[in-house]
């Protein structure tokens, strides 16, 4: 009998599966809802990074409900040199994907690199107690002509 529960300790501990992620999706009874509102790139939380409107102009993101795990973003972006991504743009059908650290959108994806690395994304912050709602996000693109990478811009959500 001894030998028989070392054998099921050893099978048992063999089929764990010791490469899991650590942080796994949490689920959103409906993240759409609790990201949705609009954001206007104007905070300077982080000192190095300059805070918009800059030359006068800023971006904005609006996120509208189309399910409980689907968003349209529309992103209004004036031409603004490396500070913007120069276009007005709509995604139509965004997944929502909830992690403990926040919200991630992905929103444009670049076929020419390899494993069609990340060309926008919009990570949004989950809300702090006391507030429910998200207030801030931050939006990484590439500007026009960038070879460089991608720039990250800070928002505060408005409504």
């Amino acid at each position: 009998m001894k030998t028989q529960l070392i054998l099921l300790g050893i099978t048992l501990c063999a089929a764990c599966k010791h490469d899991a992620p650590v942080s796994q999706p949490l689920p959103a009874s409906d993240a759409a809802q609790v990201i949705a509102g609009t954001y206007t790139a104007d905070i300077a939380r982080i000192p190095t990074v300059k805070a918009y409107p800059i030359n006068g102009r800023t971006i904005t993101v609006d996120i509208e409900r189309l399910s409980p795990d689907r968003v349209r973003v529309k992103v209004q972006a004036p031409a603004n040199g490396f500070y913007s991504p120069a276009r007005d743009t709509t995604y139509e059908n965004v997944y929502v994907l909830t992690r403990p650290q926040g919200y991630y959108l992905t929103l444009e994806t670049d076929a020419t690199q390899p494993s069609n690395q990340l060309g926008s994304e919009l990570v949004i912050a989950p809300p702090l107690p006391p507030a429910t709602s998200p207030n801030w996000a931050s939006y990484v693109f590439a500007p026009p002509g960038y070879q460089k990478g991608r720039v990250s811009a800070e928002f505060i959500k408005l409504r």
